[in-house]
């Protein structure tokens, strides 16, 4: 049965490059329940990869709100995942609603601090849970969300595994994981979509799978300002449990730091970058996969491996220590090709 379109407000109509398609609105609390309960069960028994569980304590820093342009402010949470928003006459866009509704509704609060116009679109820019989680809040707020296709297919398909790998988060904060639901996007997207609001134009982009699939780039032509999901972050290295193709991944970052109509890039992790980050990156990961798939294909076992291959050249970068658990991921794509957090 084909799923209809949605009737959105005019003032709500996005300008649409490829085909956008409804996804399915399952947000029944039964549903959600049973999800919750199958992660919990899935964390108490250590049914999940080592480094899909990763968590890194809280360094203390507080978040703070940057205004990056006149209408443009960058949401930066050096322990946490960022948001941005666009302030128009017209309403407010956000990309990414934080870890928890509670979260959520802080940054809502940041947003009142702004402007009380309505806010009206939200897009997720991949299915992590720290993207995500927050939609709840932004759900009451009357927001109308946005993903792309992959996106929102992972939301559902890894719900259980990500309400467990939350649950440091939830703990530290003193959150309650029942009062997460599963908010899946009322529109999804293909390759590109654009959205006019207020005037701008909000140009989201999809190159194929970076650190996963689905990671959703966002473009503010007017500011000309570049949101980066997962697939970039400055000077960090990334968590490699997701990906389906580094090699496609190295691609896009070539194809975004090709790029003329951008000059500075607000990422989903890390501060305010700028384009020769990317090439930075760029090199790290084909270094670290080259590497990697040098030793697969010597018969190199994992555990030498992870003895042997230390990339000192990357040792002061973010997340460093978490090497070991990104050559097993690694090992684990190169050898079977696909991903077990995903199965």
């Amino acid at each position: 049965m084909p799923i209809p379109k949605p009737v959105l407000p005019k003032d709500r109509q996005p300008s649409l490059r490829t085909q956008t398609h409804v996804a399915l609105g399952e947000r029944l609390a039964a549903v959600l329940m049973l999800m919750v309960g199958a992660a919990l069960a899935a964390f108490a028994t250590g049914a999940l990869p080592a480094a899909a569980q990763s968590y890194e304590p809280h360094t203390g820093q507080p978040a703070v709100v940057k205004q990056v342009a006149s209408d443009l402010y960058f949401f930066y949470d050096y322990d946490g995942s960022n948001s941005v928003f666009l302030v128009t006459d017209a309403g407010v866009l956000v990309i990414d609603t934080r870890e928890h509704p509670r979260a959520g509704q802080n940054l809502i609060e940041r947003i009142r601090k702004v402007t009380d116009k309505p806010i009206k679109w939200v897009i997720n820019s991949h299915f992590h849970g720290d993207h995500t989680y927050g939609n709840a809040a932004f759900q009451a707020a009357g927001a109308t969300f946005l993903a792309q296709q992959e996106t929102a297919r992972l939301m559902k398909l890894v719900q259980p595994k990500e309400m467990a790998r939350r649950q440091d988060y939830f703990k530290e904060h003193n959150y309650d994981p029942n009062e997460v639901k599963l908010i899946l996007p009322d529109v999804t997207f293909d390759d590109q979509m654009s959205i006019y609001l207020g005037g701008r134009e909000i140009r989201l982009m999809y190159f194929g799978p970076g650190q996963q699939p689905g990671d959703t780039f966002v473009l503010f032509p007017h500011d000309r300002a570049l949101f980066t999901p997962g697939a970039f972050t400055s000077h960090s290295m990334p968590n490699m449990a997701f990906t389906t193709s580094v090699d496609n991944w190295i691609k896009l970052l070539d194809k975004v730091a090709a790029r003329e109509d951008y000059d500075v890039i607000l990422p989903a992790h890390g501060d305010v970058a700028h384009r020769e980050d990317v090439r930075e990156l760029q090199s790290m990961l084909a270094d670290e996969y080259a590497t990697v798939k040098g030793a697969v294909a010597k018969g190199t076992t994992l555990e030498q491996a992870q003895q042997t291959l230390t990339f000192p050249q990357y040792k002061d970068w973010r997340n460093y220590t978490r090497l070991k658990s990104e050559i097993k991921n690694l090992y684990e794509l190169i050898q079977n090709g696909k991903r077990s957090y995903f199965e």
